[in-house]
């Protein structure tokens, strides 16, 4: 499978597992899972703030709020009009009033020509006015409704719910047995909470219902209207009035308190109120009006989308302007739910796919969220349809985290397999600033002087060894050899810098620095497990009938220029300077002086404490005018290594040597040739000593040799 459209598949599963897994929570049913339920909580409060944002201020002018806004108006109506008036008198006493007053309320709001007046009162009991309440009922049958209440139960919509319909005394029904006939009695419940296949699981009042059938506590068949329902067919709006008893979204005019505000009650009963305020009446002409409490010591207020009570009496008013107006709120059908869930669930996988760039993506999908939102805001104010929105939020949202992890992921996997690839072309230091710190110097190198410990190593006599060997098997023991070195460079932190045949070339400061001192103490510690990983390889190597293979190590420290070089096709971090020059020198010295090790003596005063060393030579290599003193190593002392006995006794020989006095020079050398018998430096002094001590050199001697090759 190629890795495009094996990345195209496995982007196509995440975006399918998590937006299935958003369309069934957003079926499973509400109760039976805490995560379906706060989804539905959710959901609701997203659709209340785009309701709350979206009022239109619109209510129908026919609709009127008379309020009950206090107990008692004893405060307001004065003495002397109250003896002229028992309604005012009645109002001066404390609520409950006497049922005249509602009688008296209903005869005049209907001889002024109101259609609709809805009591939202239950006279559940008998009580004071009865009679005169009754006949008022009876004269007005045609405009007045008092209220029903479903109780019990939840909501009075579950198992247990009965009716309270007004007492015989106030309502004399036609046929006792069966109540709900009468035109004159509509409920006034809301019944939030109850529609749990809307998911209206809070108790907030978002739905009409302006009709029940044989459903909580009445009779099989039976259908009893809403108070709002008989004042919309009493305005003539019967075919406003949703037919199929569904409970209906509406739009609510404004926040409470400001589309419907509520006329005081007792002011259409003082005569001045009534002649200059209401036109003696005309203002109620052709309206419905609906009479309630008003004030919150009545507790008839209720939750709404606005997160604010609002009075019951202003809800109903609410319900029946969104039915004259045309102002109910549609929803998305189930199948639109799971289109819906299912397409921003493929505009992520879209996204994944067309926007490689992370931080781009990101903002895209960030404005395809919000697109979303200000769509479903757009929806709900100029189409009255309410459009899913969390879990379709939800779905896109994930599968588009889902996606940037799995790129992350990848990102981490392509990342290694690079930084492995590289590895074995480039050392670790290298590689980790190209991929981890990718806005360093090193992308943008020109040069930079930087104190660095350089390592040449080359095998003995490999040029010698290709004329005649088998190919592949040179290959093959020659990788085995690079790939213990290699991994001995990289073990303390040295930077590889390149392999020049079957040369390698390290370097410690040039890119990552402990310091100059430590960086060569690793350089000299390196070349010691080199050599003794060497002499491991080469008993395996006999073992298998191989050559075996020496090699010589030039070490040197010094000022070099660390830079890109190389084109515009291939660069490389390399280091350049006389150092590295004379560390390469140092290298092809050991065939002189039949050593494995050359130290530079710069790097004697940083690696002395720890490594015990050996004076060689002084040696002017070719290419330089200024001689060198050069060193190797014998043992490390932290390693618990011991210098041989002889090499305090050998350094004395040296130094009579140096200031020419070859005679005792060639003495001591003879004591060291007896301790170390076979050891090729005595052995090269005590040679030198003879010659010299046979003839004497001139003034210009200077102990220091001179190297005509490389």
């Amino acid at each position: 499978m190629q890795p495009r459209t094996k990345r195209l598949r496995i982007i196509a599963v995440l975006c399918s597992l998590c937006t299935g897994a958003w369309l069934v929570l957003q079926w499973i049913p509400v109760g039976s899972s805490l995560l379906a339920e706060r989804l539905a909580v959710t959901e609701l409060a997203i659709r209340d703030f785009i309701h709350s944002g979206t009022v239109k201020y619109a209510p129908d002018p026919r609709l009127v709020f008379i309020g009950i806004d206090q107990t008692s108006y004893a405060d307001i109506i004065a003495p002397e009009e109250a003896a002229l008036n028992p309604t005012l008198a009645e109002l001066t006493n404390s609520f409950p009033w006497s049922r005249a007053l509602w009688a008296a309320a209903i005869e005049r709001l209907g001889d002024a020509g109101a259609k609709a007046i809805m009591l939202d009162i239950i006279f559940a009991a008998p009580g004071r006015g009865d009679d005169q309440l009754r006949a008022a009922l009876t004269r007005y049958e045609k405009q007045a409704v008092v209220g029903v209440n479903f109780t019990g139960g939840k909501q009075a919509g579950g198992e247990g719910a009965s009716v309270v319909y007004p007492t015989e005394s106030v309502v004399p029904y036609q046929n006792p047995n069966a109540p709900w006939q009468d035109q004159r009695v509509g409920f006034i419940n809301f019944f939030p909470g109850t529609e749990e296949a809307n998911r209206d699981v809070d108790d907030i009042v978002r739905r009409a219902i302006f009709r029940v059938t044989g459903e909580r506590g009445l009779p099989p068949g039976v259908t009893l209207k809403s108070i709002g329902g008989l004042g919309l067919e009493r305005l003539g709006a019967t075919n406003q009035i949703p037919a199929d008893g569904r409970a209906r979204l509406f739009r609510y005019v404004a926040p409470p308190g400001d589309g419907f505000r509520p006329i005081p009650l007792y002011s259409i009963f003082l005569p001045s109120f009534w002649s200059n305020n209401f036109e003696n009446g005309k203002f109620f002409e052709g309206k419905a009006v609906i009479i309630g409490p008003a004030a919150n010591i009545l507790h008839d207020d209720h939750a709404t989308p606005f997160r604010r009570q609002m009075l019951g009496p202003e809800i109903h008013l609410n319900a029946m302007n969104a039915a004259l107006r045309g102002e109910f709120l549609r929803e998305t059908t189930p199948l639109g739910e799971a289109g819906l869930i299912l397409g921003l669930g493929l505009l992520a996988f879209v996204l994944a796919l067309a926007v490689r760039s992370p931080v781009r993506r990101l903002f895209v999908a960030a404005g395809c969220a919000v697109l979303f939102v200000f769509v479903c805001i757009g929806a709900m104010r100029f189409g009255n349809f309410v459009l899913l929105a969390v879990a379709p939020l939800l779905a896109f949202s994930s599968s588009t985290l889902t996606c940037f992890a799995y790129d992350f992921v990848l990102l981490r996997v392509e990342k290694n397999r690079t930084r492995r690839t590289l590895e074995r072309y480039v050392s670790k230091d290298v590689v980790r600033e190209l991929l981890d710190n990718p806005e360093t110097y090193l992308n943008t190198l020109g040069g930079v002087r930087k104190p660095v410990s350089i390592l040449f190593s080359d095998i003995r006599g490999f040029t010698t060894m290709t004329e005649g060997a088998d190919a592949s098997q040179l290959v093959k023991q020659l990788n085995e050899y690079f790939d213990d070195m290699v991994r001995i460079v990289f073990a303390h932190q040295g930077r590889l810098d390149k392999f020049i045949g079957d040369a390698v070339m390290a370097d410690w400061g040039s890119i990552i620095t402990a310091g100059a001192a430590e960086d060569a103490r690793r350089a000299v510690a390196t070349a010691l497990e080199m050599r003794k990983y060497l002499a491991r390889l080469n008993v395996n190597w006999k073992q298998r009938g191989i050559t075996e293979l020496s090699f010589g190590i030039g070490i040197n420290h010094g000022e070099v220029i660390v830079g890109n070089l190389g084109s515009e096709q291939k660069m490389e971090v390399s280091v350049i300077g006389d150092a590295v020059n004379l560390a390469s020198r140092l290298e092809g010295l050991t065939k002189e002086y039949k050593l494995d090790l050359l130290i530079g003596e710069t790097m004697v005063p940083l690696v002395q404490e720890r490594f015990t060393l050996r004076s060689v030579d002084s040696v002017q290599v070719k290419g330089k005018t200024k001689p060198v003193h050069v060193f190797t190593v014998m043992a490390d002392k932290e390693a618990g290594g011991e210098p041989p006995v002889w090499l305090e006794r050998y350094e004395h020989s040296l130094g009579l040597y140096r200031t020419r006095r070859f005679a005792e020079a060639l003495a001591a050398f003879e004591d060291c040739a007896r301790a170390a018998p076979e050891d090729y430096l005595i052995e090269l002094y005590l040679k030198r000593c003879r010659e010299l001590v046979a003839n004497p050199p001139g003034a210009e001697w200077d102990t220091v040799f001179v190297m005509k090759s490389k």
